[in-house]
């Protein structure tokens, strides 16, 4: 059985994942601006698209921070 963390160790580490987790939303939403207007211009020069997925999948991967790290840091 694991000991729990003292809260003086827990709300920093949580303060800091939501900082991060709001800047990697920040950073998805700036990738998936750029990657519509690379669309945009690949689909008139019927060239090849890419890179959606990539920040569709970091995006994903944003949303469950939160649940991975309620399951990895014991907190009671």
């Amino acid at each position: 059985m694991t000991t729990p963390m003292p809260s003086n160790v827990i709300e920093p580490l949580m303060e800091l994942l939501g900082y991060l987790c709001w800047l990697v939303l920040l950073l998805c939403i700036a990738r998936a601006i750029w990657i519509a207007g690379q669309l945009a211009v690949r689909v008139y020069r019927d060239e090849a698209i890419e890179g959606f997925v990539g920040a569709l999948a970091a995006a994903a991967l944003t949303g469950s921070a939160s649940g991975i790290a309620i399951a990895v840091l014991p907190t009671q």
